[in-house]
């Protein structure tokens, strides 16, 4: 397993055991060695893919105002197509961001290492040079606004690593990613993007998964809005939320999130103190319709406590249930983990029976206690060192399940009385 993060000084003497190694390798260009160690010792950012105490990934690069040039991709040859080139230059973008750097370039020979993690992260060739491009989709001024909100930009790769749950993400790609993504179509069509989506349903059922996913899948930034972050003390919550609003409307593309939104949008009725926010939240849910480009994703766990002025045809486009995972997507979740599990003699139409009730998190929480189990097992070297059925049996009987009879009634009843798809 390798560990990417930025070159220290104490990796200088492995990266350059790395170039060296790399320069007898017939897909890797001959590097000035003493110019990349004096460029990354005045301050040019460099990435390095560590495993145990050997570099074996290297990326650096050079910066020129709000441009940036990827001068090494450097890959051991018994480290390849392992995905280091793509989690290296992932990083290395994160860093030039943060730098005020707008395009990325990279000028790579025919055949030369490092092309395919290139493309992998959206990087454009120009045919004849073969000079990789890639147009980062943040300003260097809307990358100030969104590190002050916490904001990011998410992998176009969550979105397949969502496994199962597949009648959400159909839904999901056709009714919001496909008409936002091509908006043109849309509108020659007539179909209104949406620019303000509910997702509700019991806790663990991914809601921020598939709000991140989206964000992922459009390329647009993303941002979450905690209720507890609003809240700072230093301004009312009501006028802190339509600062953060009016702040991130001022990007050109936006998610953002709002998690637990029943906090701050609970029954007026019910719940006097949140009048303020409730109506401030009513004004600026307009807002997100023009300019095109911005999305406001709210999530509740019940949906029922939130204020009907809010979920009213026209606010908010639609109002998605994410339930738990049927049998489908729980056979689906249990094949993706079992494939990254040392596991053997395995039967997963029992694991499906058996979690019923189970989120994706209860899966993953019960998977991971096999493994330990199997783990402290092999370290005081007992057999067998892998997962056993019994170990799963066993992990999978003291996990509870988080959807109980009731929340599961509960969430039926909210789907059909609010779900808006």
């Amino acid at each position: 397993m390798f560990n990417v993060r930025d070159l220290v000084p104490g990796d200088m003497s492995s990266a350059v055991r790395l170039l060296e190694l790399c320069r007898g390798v017939a897909d890797s260009r001959p590097v000035d060695i003493a110019k990349f160690v004096a460029d990354t010792s005045a301050g040019s950012p460099a990435i390095v893919a560590v495993a145990g105490n050997e570099v074996v990934g290297l990326v650096s690069s050079r910066i020129s105002n709000d441009d940036a040039w990827i001068n090494i991709v450097a890959i051991s040859p018994s480290w390849r197509q392992q995905g280091i080139g793509s989690a290296m230059l992932q990083r290395l973008e994160d860093k030039l961001l943060h730098e005020g750097v707008r395009k990325i370039s990279a000028l790579l020979t025919n055949f030369e290492a490092g092309q395919t993690a290139l493309v992998n992260r959206g990087f454009h060739p120009i045919h004849g040079l073969v000079l990789y491009e890639k147009s980062e989709p943040i300003e260097p001024s809307a990358m100030r606004v969104l590190d002050q909100w916490g904001g990011e930009l998410c992998d176009a790769t969550l979105w397949d690593r969502v496994a199962g749950m597949d009648t959400e993400k159909t839904l999901i790609e056709n009714r919001i990613i496909a008409p936002l993504a091509d908006p043109e179509l849309a509108r020659k069509i007539g179909v209104n993007a949406p620019s303000a989506v509910m997702l509700f349903g019991p806790p663990g059922t991914g809601k921020t998964t598939f709000a991140r996913a989206i964000a992922g899948r459009l390329g647009w930034p993303f941002v979450e809005l905690l209720p507890s972050k609003l809240d700072s003390g230093q301004l009312p919550l009501a006028a802190e939320l339509r600062h953060a609003l009016t702040e991130l409307l001022k990007l050109e593309n936006i998610v953002v999130f709002i998690d637990e939104v029943d906090e701050i949008a609970a029954a007026r009725s019910e719940s006097p103190g949140t009048r303020g926010v409730v109506n401030e939240l009513l004004k600026m849910i307009p807002s997100f319709r023009t300019p095109a480009g911005h999305l406001l994703v709210c999530a509740t766990n019940f949906v029922g406590n939130i204020d009907p002025a809010v979920l009213r045809p026209g606010r908010f486009d639609l109002v998605i249930p994410i339930g738990p995972p049927d049998q489908i997507a729980r056979k689906a979740l249990w094949a993706s983990i079992l494939s990254r599990l040392d596991s053997q003699d395995i039967d997963i139409d029992e694991l499906v029976k058996a979690t019923d009730g189970f989120t994706p998190g209860d899966i993953e929480l019960a998977s991971q206690r096999a493994a330990s189990i199997a783990f402290d097992r092999a370290r005081n070297g007992f057999e067998p060192s892998h997962i056993t059925r019994q170990d799963l049996t066993k992990s999978i009987a003291g996990t509870n399940a988080s959807i109980t009879t009731q929340i599961a009634k509960q969430f039926t009843d909210e789907s059909k009385h609010f779900g808006r798809t």
